[in-house]
């Protein structure tokens, strides 16, 4: 064959195969067909490690999701300000568990579909504040949150709230049964699944559910700087809706989620 010919056809074939790569990243397939996702390693039952396990509903969701359009899953697991910044800076591709809000809406790949929905509740010391309280009723006080957390632009951007960030969703209730704050945000699920899991702590009972804010829609949330950001977060989309639509997303969240179970809409 002259050489000519010869290296046309390995050109020809070259070509044929970078546009099929092409249109496989153009569906959304992340070509090594596996990824790792930077894990919340405290926010149980959502995404937690428990006994060095990471357990939950979320990180079982993504597991489920991404094995229906034939990827496996790793995760990497820390705190939500370590998630953060795997993602942010694009040495993970994506990771959980996020809301979106102003300050965020532009700075990931998210997909369509919520993974589900919780309530933030406020949280008051048992028997000294009334019942429903609002936004109104925080302004003027110490309000401890948990640090990362989209507690909605009504409480992050009013400056009349006296914010106490705390490490976590557990130190920001037992700030406020210790008397270190006078109230504090905490999802309703979250917020009744520590109370369970810490019965034996009398300062952890003298909290209680005073009031609710809104509901916020959870996202895994995906790298504009991790070149299959983008990719990745279509490719979870059609896994997702691939689990509503047989079944697995409601058992997962039956298994997982105090009742009454978010149920996600396509």
């Amino acid at each position: 064959m002259p050489a000519m010919m010869y290296l046309r056809k390995k050109a020809i074939l070259l070509a044929s195969l970078l546009v099929a790569a092409g249109l496989s990243i153009a569906a959304g397939l992340v070509s090594a067909r596996s990824l790792t996702l930077a894990a919340e390693d405290d926010f149980y039952p959502f995404s937690a490690v428990r006994d060095g396990e990471l357990v939950g509903f979320v990180p079982a969701l993504t597991r489920a999701a991404f094995n229906a359009v034939g990827t496996e899953v790793q995760f990497q697991t820390g705190p939500f300000s370590r998630v953060l910044y795997l993602v942010e800076s694009g040495r993970l591709i994506g990771g959980f568990t996020g809301a979106i809000d102003d300050s965020n809406r532009s700075a990931f790949h998210w997909h369509k579909t919520p993974i589900g929905t919780v309530q933030l509740a406020i949280w008051a010391r048992t028997g000294e504040a009334g019942k429903g309280l609002g936004v109104e009723d925080l302004e003027g006080q110490d309000v401890s949150v948990t640090r990362g957390f989209f507690n909605t632009d009504e409480v992050d951007q009013n400056p009349r709230i006296n914010r106490i960030v705390a490490p976590s969703d557990e130190s920001s209730l037992k700030m406020l049964a210790l008397g270190r704050s006078d109230f504090a945000l905490v999802t309703d699920k979250i917020g009744q699944t520590i109370l369970r899991g810490k019965a034996e702590s009398a300062a952890e009972r003298k909290v209680e559910i005073v009031g609710f804010i809104d509901e916020v829609d959870l996202y895994v949330f995906f790298s504009k700087t991790h070149p299959k950001g983008k990719a990745a977060a279509e490719l979870f989309q059609r896994g997702l809706e691939a689990i509503i639509s047989n079944g697995t997303y409601e058992r997962l969240a039956r298994q997982w989620l105090p009742d009454p179970a978010p149920v996600a809409s396509e």
